[in-house]
């Protein structure tokens, strides 16, 4: 069973037309539930479609990050990349990390193989 759900899984990831950005926003706890509501109507607004949201929260430093991982075609990058800056210069934000497919792959082929 298991090795069928693998296969599935590589099977759906290999035709997969849309590129997938994952949106990461580190900001001040109390921040990240009006960021977050706001960052996601500005998506709402661009077409974009998220697929996954996960919430993690640091209570020694007060911060909270919230990582998208969102569909985004090529023609929507453009967009994308000025709602990032324009995340990026929030007081509350303290850093905004995209990446996308390419980057990925760019990465892991510049990487290494390990015996």
């Amino acid at each position: 069973m298991r090795v069928f759900q693998t296969f599935q899984a590589f099977q759906s990831q290999s035709t997969r037309t849309t590129p997938v950005s994952r949106l990461t926003i580190v900001c001040l706890a109390d921040a990240l539930g009006a960021l977050r509501k706001q960052m996601f109507i500005d998506l709402t607004a661009l077409g974009l479609r998220a697929t996954h949201v996960s919430i993690t929260r640091r209570n020694d430093r007060d911060e909270a990050s919230a990582t998208v991982t969102l569909d985004c075609p090529l023609a929507s990058r453009a967009s994308l990349t000025s709602l990032v800056m324009r995340l990026s210069g929030e007081r509350s934000v303290r850093r905004v990390v995209w990446s996308d497919d390419s980057t990925r792959r760019a990465l892991a082929d510049a990487m290494p193989a390990h015996a």
